[in-house]
C-alpha cells in the first residue's frame, strides 16, 4: 500500500497539471538527429505531419509528427523523377504503352504508340502531375517492369535515410504498402537538388510539349504558390482520398532555403502559406499583430536599437520583427518586471526609452 500525504498532489492531478502545462505553452517535442530533442511552436496547421529542414545548416527548424507514416499521394513523383534521371537518358525518344491510356487522372492523355522524349515526360509528371507519364516512365525504365522501377525507388529511398518509406507504384496514386513520412520526403526533395533541371520544371508555371509526330500538350503547374507568392515556393503538391493534400518542396526567400514538407492537409494553401511564413518569422508576426502598433520602420529599427544597446540581441537592426527579435523582447520585458507578451505598449516603451539615448 502507497501512503499519500493530505495535502500531496495525486498522481493523476500531477499528470493533467503536466499536459496543461504542455498544451498552454504550445510547445511540441520531436526526436531528431539521434537523441537531440528541439521544442517548436505549435502552428495552425490542419496537417497531420509536416517539417522545414534549413538547407544550409541541415537543422530542423519546425516538425509536427514528422515520422508518422502515411500517404504521400503525387509527391511520389519526386522520387520518380529521381531515378529516371539517374537511369534513363533524358533526350531519350521513348514510345507510350497502351495500359497508359487507361491511367486516371490527372493525366495528359497520352497516346498508344506516341512517342516522347524522356525529359518531356518528366515535365508533365512534375508540372501537371501526369499519372499516364509517371507509369509509362516506371514502365520503360524498369525494362518493361513497373515493379522493377518501383523496386529501384525503394533501394534509392534507402540510400537517402528513407527508413519509414515503401514505395509500390511511381504515380503515386493508392496502394497497399505505399507510405512514406514527411521527414523522409524532405530528404528526398534534398536529393532533387542534385538534378537541376528537376527543381527547374518543378518551379514552371507552364509551358508546351510535344510528341514526335508533332502533338503539343499544354502544361500548366499544380502549384498556385508559383503565382501567389514573392517567395521562390517549388515543389510538387499531392492529394487522393486517402491522403488528403500534401505538398513537398523547397521555399527560397533572402539567400536562405529551407526544405519543406506536408502530408495529410485539409487546407493545403492556407496550410503551406503557414509554414512557408515561419522561418522567416512572418507567422511569429501574425500572432503578435499589435507588437509595433503605432511605428513605422524606423520606429521599428530604434526598438531593436535599444534591445541591442540593453543586452538583448535582436538580430540584425532593420525593422523587421523576426523570431529573434520577438525573443529578444519577450525577455526584456521579462527582466524589467512586464509581461513577456512581445507588445511594445506603454509601458515596455517606457523601459525601452532609456536605452534610446
Amino acid at each position: 500500500m502507497v501512503s499519500v500525504k493530505k495535502n500531496s498532489p495525486t498522481p493523476g492531478f500531477m499528470i493533467r497539471k503536466t499536459l496543461s502545462l504542455s498544451i498552454i505553452l504550445g510547445i511540441v517535442f520531436a526526436p531528431l538527429h539521434g537523441a537531440e530533442v528541439y521544442a517548436f511552436s505549435v502552428l495552425p496547421i490542419t496537417a497531420k505531419s509536416a517539417i522545414l529542414i534549413d538547407h544550409s545548416t541541415q537543422r530542423i527548424v519546425y516538425a509536427k509528427t514528422p515520422h508518422l507514416k502515411r500517404a504521400p499521394a503525387s509527391t511520389t513523383k519526386i522520387l520518380t523523377s529521381i531515378v529516371a534521371v539517374q537511369n534513363m537518358d533524358l533526350n531519350r525518344v521513348v514510345t507510350i504503352p497502351a495500359f497508359a491510356e487507361k491511367m486516371p487522372p490527372s493525366k495528359i492523355y497520352l497516346k498508344t504508340g506516341e512517342k516522347y522524349r524522356i525529359k518531356d515526360l518528366i515535365r508533365a509528371l512534375l508540372i501537371t502531375s501526369a499519372n499516364d507519364a509517371a507509369e509509362a516512365l516506371s514502365f520503360i525504365g524498369g525494362g518493361g517492369s513497373r515493379a522493377h522501377f518501383a523496386d529501384l525507388m525503394n533501394r534509392k529511398a534507402r540510400s537517402l535515410g528513407c527508413s519509414r518509406s515503401h514505395f509500390v507504384n511511381a504515380s503515386g496514386l493508392p496502394a497497399k504498402n505505399q507510405y512514406s513520412t514527411a521527414y523522409d520526403m524532405a530528404l528526398i526533395m534534398k536529393e532533387a537538388q542534385r538534378y537541376p533541371f528537376l527543381v527547374e520544371t518543378m518551379g514552371t508555371r507552364t509551358m508546351q510539349i510535344q510528341s514526335r509526330a508533332g502533338r503539343k500538350i499544354f502544361l500548366k503547374n499544380h502549384n498556385k504558390m508559383l503565382w501567389q507568392n514573392s517567395r521562390a515556393v517549388v515543389g510538387k503538391t499531392g492529394w487522393t482520398r486517402t491522403a488528403k493534400y500534401c505538398f513537398v518542396g523547397q521555399i527560397n526567400f533572402n539567400g536562405r532555403k529551407v526544405f519543406v514538407s506536408m502530408l495529410g492537409s485539409l487546407r493545403l494553401w492556407k496550410d503551406l502559406k503557414t509554414l512557408v511564413d515561419y522561418p522567416f518569422g512572418l507567422a511569429l508576426l501574425k500572432r503578435y499583430p499589435n507588437h509595433t502598433k503605432g511605428t513605422g520602420r524606423e520606429g521599428r529599427m530604434k526598438i531593436q536599437l535599444a534591445l541591442k544597446r540593453a543586452g538583448f540581441d535582436p538580430g540584425q537592426i532593420d525593422g523587421r520583427f523576426g523570431r529573434k527579435t520577438l525573443r529578444a523582447l519577450k525577455k526584456f520585458q521579462k527582466a524589467k518586471g512586464l509581461r513577456g507578451d512581445a507588445i511594445v505598449g506603454s509601458r515596455t516603451r517606457n523601459q525601452l526609452q532609456r536605452f534610446t539615448q
